[in-house]
C-alpha cells in the first residue's frame, strides 16, 4: 500500500478505496475523544491492484493519500466494518427495477430528509422493501451539482452500544447502516446531537447515511433520537413489483398471469415486498410450456405454494382418527411436525421425535403406550409421511412443504415457541437419533432462524448441543456466517454472544466457529468475537487455545495487528485469558516473543506474566504452562532470545519450608543494548545474578523457572533478579517483584524506592 500525505488537503482528510483483502493495521491519530471519537484503522491493499484517490475522511486525524484503504473506527475492540454493496442489491434499485412505496410522499419525504440533514431512518419492518429504497435514495442523492454518484457501502457495527462516534466519515460515499436489532434498550444520552451533527456534517462535507430501523424497537427514547430525520415506509405495490421481478428474469410472457382473478385476495391484502417477491420466483420456477395460457388449477397451485400451503397443512392437522387403531388428533400432529422437522430422515428418527414432543407435553409414551397406540405405519399414514428409499418425505410435489409445515407452528402457536424451540434441538441432540438426520435438523432449525430473523431459535441451538453434537451446530453457524444473503444476521448474533451469552455452551460455540472457516475466510469478523469469548471463559480454556492456534498458523499478520491492539488499548487485567490462551501453543509462545523488542512490548510481556502469577484460583494451570515453555527453551524452540538452563547450588524453599538444592533453572532473559542491534548471551541464572552482571551493560527483563521433583519455583521480575514463586510465600515474593506491598496494593514513593533498592542489593535467587 502506498501511504503518503496529502499536500494539498488541510482538513484533516484521508483519501482511499477499500481493499477487498485487507486487515487491520491501526493508526491512532491525537487529540481524538477516547470514547466517541475514534481513531481509524487503515489497512493496506494487497499488491498489484491500480491504485485510485478518489475519497476523503474527514474523521480525526493527520491528512493522507492512500490505495484502496478499508477504514474502520476501533474502540476497546468494537468497530464498524465496511462492505461494498452487492452488486445484486444496486441492480434492484435502479429505473428498470424499483418500485416506489405505496405512499409516494413517504419517499420524497426521505429524500428531503436526506438531502437536509445527511442522514434518514426509514422505519418499516425487515422484508419491506427498505433496503432497495435506501439505496435508492443514495444512489439518486444529489451531493454536488453534475457531481459522480455517492460510492454505496454497508457498514457492519460490532459494538456493545451505538456509536455515532465510529461511522465513517468518507466523502463521496453513501452508508447503509442496519439497526434492526438494537444493542442497548435505550440510546446513550447524546445520540439526538450526535446524530444530528454526523449528518449535518456530511452535508458539507460530501457522504449520506440511511439507517433501517424496526418500528417495534425504534420507538420511545430511540425515536425522540431521531425525531427529525425519521420516515414510516410502507412496502411497495405488490402485483407492479412481482410484475417488474418476472420481466427482470426473463419470464415476460408469465406477467399477465399474475392478473389472473386466482391472485385477487392477494393483491387486495398487498403483502410486503419480500413477499412479492417470492411470489414472483414460484411463477418463475413452475414447469409449464413456453407460450401456453395455464388453467386455473395450475395458478391455484402456484398461490397453494405461495400461501404456505395453507389449506394443505390444515388438512394435516386436523385429520379426526378414522377408526380404531387410528392416532389421535394430538398424535398425528406430532408426527407431522417431526416429519417436517426431518424431512428426509429416517423413519424411526421421525417417530422417536414425534414421541419425544408427546412426552415434553406430559402424554405417557411408556412402552406400554406405544404398543397399545397406532402402528407406525399407521401414524406415517395418516401424517402423509411417504417412505422412499429408507427414508420418509412430505409430500414432494409441494416445493418447500416442510419448512412451510414448521413456520406454520411457529407463527399458529406463538405461545408455544419455547416448547417448540426446546423440542426441536433435543432432537438433534438424542444420541439415539442418527447424525445424518441430527444434521438435517440443525439445517431445517437455522433456516428457521434466519427466514423468521427469530433469535430464540439460534439461542436454543447454542445452548442444547453438547459434546459430539456440538459440531453440527458449528457446521451450521459456519455455513450461515459465510452466507452473503444471512451471513450478517448470522455473525452479529455471534458478536452479541460473545459479549453477553450467560451460558459456557454458547462460548464454546462462539469459539469454535472462529476458530474455524470463519476465521480462515474472515480473520478480522472472527478475532473480534473470539477475544470476547475467550475473555468471558475460564482461563486456559483448550478450544480458545486451539483457535488462537489456527489464526496464527493461517494469518499472522492479522492477529500480530489485533494483540497490538487489545493489549496497546486496554487494561491488561482485561486480555489476561487472551495473553494466556496465545502463550499455551508454540505458534502462539513465538509471536508473544516476537513482540518484546521494545521497552513497550517486553514491560507488557512480564507485567502480563506477573499478573497470571498472582491469580490464585488458577495456580496450577499456569505453572503448566511456564514449565512448558521451559521445555521449549531447553528444544531452542524459542526464536531471538537467550535461554539458558543450569543446576547450580540453588537454594530455595518447599512448601513444606525445607530447604532445597539442586534444582535445576531455565532463565528467558531479554537484553536491549545502546546500539541499533539485539545481542544475548547465555549465562548460568544462579551465578549471573550472583555476580549482578546480568544488567551490565544491558536493560533487561527476566523470567525464570526452577523445576524440582518435589515442587516447582518460578523466578518473574523487570529487574533482572530472579523472584522466586514456591511453597507458601509465592505470591509475595511476585508481589515484592512487581512491586507490590502487602495485599496487592501498589508501592508509591519512598516505599516503592526502598523496594527497589532491596531489590538491586539482592544477591542470591532466594531472595
Amino acid at each position: 500500500m502506498t501511504v503518503m500525505p496529502a499536500p494539498d488537503n488541510d482538513a484533516g482528510h484521508a483519501n482511499g478505496e477499500r481493499s477487498h483483502t485487507t486487515r487491520e493495521n491501526a493508526i491512532t491519530p491525537p487529540g481524538t475523544d477516547p470514547v466517541r471519537d475514534e481513531p481509524p484503522t487503515i489497512v493496506g491493499a494487497a499488491s498489484g491492484e491500480a491504485p485510485r484517490y478518489d475519497q476523503h475522511n474527514h474523521g480525526p486525524g493527520q491528512a493522507y493519500q492512500a490505495a484502496y484503504l478499508y477504514v474502520t473506527n476501533s474502540y476497546n475492540g468494537e468497530c464498524v466494518r465496511e462492505h461494498p454493496v452487492p452488486e445484486a442489491d444496486l441492480i434492484v434499485s435502479t429505473d428498470a427495477r424499483y418500485v416506489p412505496p405505496r405512499d409516494n410522499d413517504r419517499l420524497k419525504q426521505a429524500e428531503r430528509c436526506l438531502a437536509a440533514y445527511g442522514v434518514v431512518v426509514l422505519s418499516a419492518a425487515p422484508g419491506s422493501g427498505r433496503r432497495t429504497t435506501a439505496l435508492r435514495l443514495l444512489s439518486t442523492a444529489a451531493v454536488e451539482p453534475f457531481g459522480p454518484p455517492l460510492e454505496l457501502v454497508d457498514l457492519e457495527p460490532e459494538w456493545s452500544e451505538v456509536r455515532v462516534g465510529q461511522l465513517p466519515k468518507l466523502t463521496g460515499r453513501g452508508y447503509v447502516l442496519d439497526l434492526t436489532e438494537l444493542p442497548t434498550e435505550e440510546p446513550h444520552e447524546r445520540m439526538r446531537a450526535l446524530l444530528s451533527d454526523y449528518g449535518r456534517e456530511g452535508v458539507s462535507k460530501g457522504w449520506r447515511l440511511v439507517i433501517l430501523a424496526a418500528p417495534q424497537t425504534w420507538r420511545g427514547r430511540w425515536l425522540d433520537a431521531a425525531a427529525d430525520f425519521v420516515v414510516p415506509l410502507p412496502s411497495p405495490d405488490a402485483r407492479n413489483l412481482a410484475k417488474r421481478e418476472l420481466a427482470a428474469h426473463d419470464a415476460t410472457d408469465r406477467v399477465a398471469w399474475v392478473d389472473h382473478e386466482v391472485f385477487s385476495d392477494i393483491w387486495a391484502s398487498n403483502p410486503p415486498a419480500h413477499e412479492a417477491c417470492r411470489l414472483a420466483r414460484i411463477v418463475v420456477d413452475a414447469k409449464h410450456p413456453f407460450g401456453r395460457v395455464p388453467d386455473r388449477e395450475f395458478l391455484a397451485r402456484i398461490l397453494d405454494e405461495f400461501q404456505g400451503w395453507r389449506d394443505h397443512i390444515e388438512r394435516l392437522l386436523n385429520e379426526e382418527p378414522r377408526g380404531q387403531g387410528q392416532p389421535s388428533l394430538l398424535a398425528n400432529r406430532a408426527t407431522v411436525w417431526a416429519g417436517a422437522l426431518l424431512h428426509g430422515g429416517e423413519p424411526r428418527s421421525v417417530l422417536k421425535a414425534a414421541d419425544t414432543l408427546m412426552g415434553t407435553l406430559e402424554i405417557p409414551r411408556a412402552p406400554r403406550d406405544v404398543l397399545g397406540d397406532a402402528t407406525s405405519s399407521q401414524r406415517l399414514d395418516a401424517a402423509s409421511l411417504t417412505p422412499r428409499g429408507g427414508h420418509i418425505f412430505h409430500d414432494e410435489d409441494k416445493h418447500a412443504l416442510a419448512p412451510a409445515i414448521l413456520d406454520n407452528l411457529w407463527t399458529e402457536f406463538p405461545t408455544q415457541r419455547s416448547l417448540c424451540n426446546t423440542w426441536a434441538v433435543s432432537v438433534a441432540a438424542d444420541p439415539d437419533i442418527p447424525e445424518d438426520d441430527a444434521r438435517i435438523v440443525t439445517h431445517r432449525l437455522l433456516h428457521l432462524a434466519t427466514t423468521r430473523h427469530d433469535g430464540a431459535i439460534l439461542d436454543a441451538l447454542a445452548t442444547g448441543l453438547e459434546g459430539s453434537r456440538r459440531q453440527l451446530a458449528t457446521d451450521a453457524l459456519t455455513t450461515a456466517a459465510l452466507d452473503p444473503n444471512i451471513g450478517a444476521y448470522v455473525r452479529q448474533r455471534l458478536y452479541t454472544w460473545s459479549r453477553k451469552a450467560s451460558s459456557s455452551h454458547t462460548l464454546q460455540l462462539v469459539i469454535a466457529v472462529c476458530g474455524g472457516p470463519l476465521g480462515r475466510a474472515e480473520p478480522g469478523i472472527a478475532l473480534t468475537r473470539l477475544r470476547w469469548a475467550t475473555e468471558r471463559s475460564p482461563l486456559g480454556t483448550p478450544s480458545a487455545v486451539r483457535a488462537f492456534k489456527t489464526l496464527i498458523i493461517e494469518h499472522p499478520t492479522e492477529v500480530r495487528a489485533a494483540t497490538r491492539s487489545w493489549f496497546d488499548k486496554v487494561d491488561l487485567n482485561e486480555t489476561l485469558s487472551v495473553f494466556f490462551a496465545i502463550a499455551s501453543s508454540d505458534e502462539g509462545a513465538a509471536l508473544l516473543l516476537n513482540e518484546v523488542d521494545d521497552d513497550t512490548g517486553r514491560d507488557r510481556f512480564v507485567r502480563a506474566w506477573q499478573q497470571l502469577l498472582l491469580k490464585e484460583d488458577s495456580r496450577e494451570v499456569v505453572d503448566q504452562q511456564i514449565t512448558r515453555w521451559g521445555e521449549l527453551a531447553d528444544q531452542d524452540f524459542l526464536p531471538g532470545r537467550s535461554w539458558s538452563t543450569c543446576s547450580p547450588m540453588c537454594t530455595s524453599r518447599t512448601s513444606s519450608g525445607e530447604a532445597s538444592t539442586g534444582s535445576t533453572t531455565t532463565a528467558l532473559a531479554f537484553w536491549t543494548p545502546s546500539g541499533d542491534t539485539c545481542s544475548a548471551r547465555r549465562s548460568s541464572a544462579a551465578s549471573s545474578a550472583a555476580k549482578g552482571n546480568w544488567r551490565a551493560g544491558h536493560e533487561t527483563t527476566s523470567l525464570a523457572v526452577s523445576a524440582h521433583p518435589h515442587h516447582m519455583h518460578v523466578a518473574l521480575s523487570d529487574t533482572g533478579h530472579p523472584v522466586h514463586r514456591g511453597g507458601q510465600g509465592h505470591v509475595r515474593a511476585v508481589r515484592r517483584a512487581a512491586g507490590q506491598g502487602p495485599g496487592g496494593r501498589e508501592r508509591r514513593g519512598p516505599a516503592r524506592a526502598r523496594h527497589a533498592r532491596r531489590v538491586r542489593h539482592q544477591s542470591t535467587p532466594s531472595g
